[in-house]
C-alpha cells in the first residue's frame, strides 16, 4: 500500500509535519530551534488523524507554550464546494471549450449525486455503484470521461488536505471495450477506389472538405477554424494554430499541433474549388447560414450519410486523416515529414499508430540492406 503524503498543520504557530512510518502517525516539527520526531502510536487512517489533530498535537502545545490559540475551525468542504474551487483554477490551464464540457459533464453526471455530501464522507463502494449505474446507459469510454473529472477533483482534495486518500483510487476503471481505442489509434483508412467513389458521389463544401482533409491530414477541428487569411498560396503552405468547437475557437491539441502544413496540389485545388462557394475572405468552410461552423459534428454527420449512400462501410470523418497518413508512409514517404504534418509531438507517436502501413517486398528490402551497409562501412576483424 501507497504511503500516505506527508500533512503540513500549524496549531498555535508550531508548525508540526504528520508522516506516515511503519503505519503509524508520526510528528515533525521544531521548537526552540531544535528538531522533535516522535511516533503518535496512532494508526495512519483517518480516524488516527484526527485523534492527531483533536488530541494529540493540542496536548503537545498545551506543554510547550504559555499560550495556546487553537486553529480555526476547519471548513466542512462539501464536493460541490470544492469543485467549484478546482474547475476556477482548471481556467488558466486548459482549453476553455474543454474546461466548458468538463463542468458540463459534472453538473450533470457527478453533482447530482454526490454534489451536496462533505467530501470528506465518500466511500469506495457508492463511487462504484454511481460508476456501475452509468454504465447501463452509457459505453464505457463515455463513463470514463465522466470518472475521470471526479478523480481529478477527488485527488486535488488530497493535494489540499481536505481528504487523506482518493476514494475513487479504490475503484476499478471501467473496462474498455475491445475494439475502442483512441481516435488517433482508431485506424481504418479508406482505400483509393472508396475514395473515388466518395468524393465522385460528393457534392458543394462537403466534397472540398473531404479532398481538402484527406490531401492534408489536418483534424476536423482544425479545418473549420481556417480562414482564407490563414493559407500562403505562394509558399504553398496551411497555418495551422486554432480549433474550432462549440461555436468557440482555441488552441491546438498540443504545442505540436500548432504548426504548418505543406500545401500539396490536391489540396490546392480543393481550396480553389471552394473559393467559388464562400469567396476568399473570412473561414473557408461556412455552414448553409453563412457562418462558420459551431462544431465539426454535423459534417461527420453528413460524411455518415454520404457513406452510407455510397455503399461504403461507416467510419468515422476522422479516418481521412489517417488515409492520408497511411497512404502516404505506405508508399514510402518520409514519415519525420509526415509526422509534422499531422502534428504529432514526435516520430515515436506516428510510428506507434502507422507502423503497419510501412509495408515492403524482398526487392526493397534488400537495397535497403545493400544501402545500409555501404553507409555503415566495412570493418575488417
Amino acid at each position: 500500500m501507497a504511503k500516505q503524503k506527508p500533512i503540513k498543520y500549524n496549531y498555535s504557530g508550531i508548525k508540526f509535519t504528520i508522516k506516515e512510518r511503519h503505519n503509524k502517525w508520526w510528528l515533525d516539527f521544531y521548537f526552540n530551534k531544535k528538531r522533535v520526531r516522535r511516533s503518535t502510536e496512532c494508526l495512519a487512517n483517518k480516524d488516527g488523524l484526527i485523534e492527531v489533530k483533536k488530541i494529540i498535537i493540542p496536548d503537545i502545545a498545551l506543554s510547550l507554550l504559555d499560550h495556546v490559540i487553537p486553529p480555526e475551525k476547519e471548513k466542512e468542504w462539501t464536493l460541490d464546494d470544492f469543485a467549484t474551487e478546482y474547475f476556477e483554477l482548471q481556467k488558466n490551464q486548459i482549453r476553455e471549450h474543454t474546461l466548458e464540457r468538463n463542468i458540463a459533464h459534472y453538473n450533470n453526471h457527478i453533482l447530482p449525486y454526490f454534489g451536496l455530501r462533505p467530501i470528506e464522507t465518500l466511500k469506495p463502494i457508492e463511487l462504484e455503484k454511481w460508476q456501475n449505474s452509468k454504465l447501463k446507459t452509457y459505453k464505457p469510454q463515455t463513463v470514463q470521461k465522466y470518472r475521470s473529472i471526479l478523480y481529478s477533483i477527488l485527488d486535488k482534495a488530497v493535494d489540499n488536505d481536505i481528504i487523506i486518500k482518493n476514494p475513487l483510487s479504490k475503484v476499478t476503471s471501467p473496462k474498455l471495450l475491445k475494439n475502442f481505442k483512441n481516435q488517433e489509434e482508431n485506424v481504418d483508412p479508406f482505400t483509393e477506389d472508396e475514395l473515388n467513389t466518395i468524393i465522385k458521389e460528393a457534392n458543394g463544401y462537403m466534397k472540398n472538405f473531404i479532398r481538402f482533409m484527406y490531401a492534408t491530414g489536418i483534424r476536423p477541428g482544425e479545418i473549420i477554424a481556417l480562414q482564407w487569411d490563414d493559407i500562403d498560396f505562394d509558399r504553398k503552405i496551411v497555418k495551422i494554430y486554432k480549433t474550432r468547437m462549440r461555436d468557440k475557437e482555441g488552441d491546438t491539441k498540443t504545442l505540436a499541433s500548432t504548426r504548418e502544413v505543406d500545401l500539396l496540389p490536391l489540396a490546392e485545388n480543393a481550396l480553389k474549388d471552394q473559393e467559388q462557394i464562400t469567396g476568399n475572405d473570412g473561414y473557408i468552410f461556412i455552414n448553409s447560414s453563412k457562418n462558420p461552423f459551431y462544431s465539426h459534428d454535423i459534417i461527420g454527420v453528413n460524411f455518415q450519410k454520404l457513406l452510407t449512400k455510397c455503399g461504403v462501410q461507416a467510419r468515422v470523418l476522422y479516418n481521412l486523416r489517417h488515409t492520408f497518413a497511411s497512404q502516404l508512409i505506405s508508399k514510402g514517404a518520409d514519415i519525420v515529414w509526415v509526422s509534422r504534418m499531422l502534428g504529432h509531438k514526435d516520430v515515436s507517436i506516428t510510428l506507434k499508430v502507422y507502423t503497419k502501413f510501412i509495408e515492403e517486398d524482398d526487392e526493397k528490402r534488400f537495397k535497403k540492406i545493400e544501402k545500409m551497409g555501404t553507409i555503415l562501412g566495412t570493418v575488417i576483424i
